[in-house]
C-alpha cells in the first residue's frame, strides 16, 4: 500500500510500515529525525495524491484536555483550538480509504460528531513501560490487538509506569524538545500497527 504518516517527524510509525514492504512517506512542517521517504511541508499539500492509507498525528497542544482550560483564560487560544479542529476535519475528509487519526484525550469527541468513537490504547499494552491514553479514530480500519502488558510499579497502591513520576504526572523535564518528544508514537504501538494493518 502506498501510506501516509501526516505530522510524522520522528519516522518511528513510517519505518515500521516500511520494514511490512509498504511504499510509506512520512510528512512534517520540520525535517525527519530518521533519514528515509519523507515531505517537509504542508500535509495539505500531498494529501490528495493517491493515498491507501493514512495515519496522522495532529499536534495535541491546542486539542488535548489537559490544555483546554486555558482557553478561557489566554487571549487567542481559543481560536487556535478552532483552528486546530479544522486541520483534523480536514485530514478526515480527505479521499483516502483508511485513515487513523491518533491524538490524546480531547475536545475531538465533543467538537466533531461526524467522527465515530475512538478507540483508546496505552503503550503499556503493547510493550512499552509507559502510560499514555491515546484515542485512534478509524476508517476502514479494524481496533488494534495489545500485543504485550508490561506489569507497572506500585505507589501507594496506585499503577505508575516509567514515564510517570509517583504522583503520576508525566517523568520528564522541562526543555525545548519536551512537546516534540512526549508526541513522538511509542513503538511498540506503531510496530501493532503495521503488523495488524499491512493487509491490502
Amino acid at each position: 500500500m502506498k501510506i501516509l504518516i501526516a505530522c510524522e517527524y520522528s519516522g518511528i510509525v513510517r519505518d515500521c510500515f516500511a520494514v511490512m514492504g509498504h511504499d510509506a512517506m512520512s510528512c512534517d512542517i520540520i525535517d525527519t529525525e530518521i533519514p528515509g521517504p519523507h515531505y517537509t511541508g504542508d500535509v495539505l499539500d500531498i494529501i490528495n495524491d493517491g493515498w491507501d492509507m493514512m495515519i496522522a498525528h495532529p499536534p495535541c497542544t491546542y486539542l488535548c484536555s489537559s490544555g483546554l482550560h486555558w482557553n478561557k483564560r489566554v487571549p487567542g487560544r481559543e481560536e487556535l483550538t478552532e483552528k486546530a479542529l479544522e486541520f483534523v476535519s480536514a485530514l478526515w475528509n480527505a479521499p483516502i480509504e483508511k485513515i487513523c487519526i491518533e491524538n490524546p484525550v480531547g475536545c475531538i469527541n465533543t467538537r466533531l460528531s461526524f467522527m465515530p468513537k475512538p478507540q483508546y490504547v496505552q503503550p503499556y499494552n503493547f510493550g512499552e513501560d509507559a502510560s499514555k491514553k491515546t484515542g485512534l479514530w478509524k476508517r476502514n480500519l479494524p481496533d488494534l490487538i495489545p500485543t504485550e502488558y508490561v506489569e507497572p510499579r506500585i505507589v501507594n497502591g496506585k499503577n505508575r509506569w516509567s514515564n510517570q513520576t509517583d504522583s503520576g504526572q508525566n517523568a520528564l523535564p522541562p526543555s525545548k524538545t519536551r512537546g516534540h518528544d512526549r508526541s513522538k508514537t511509542y513503538f511498540g504501538i506503531a510496530m501493532a500497527m503495521a503488523e495488524q494493518w499491512h493487509m491490502d
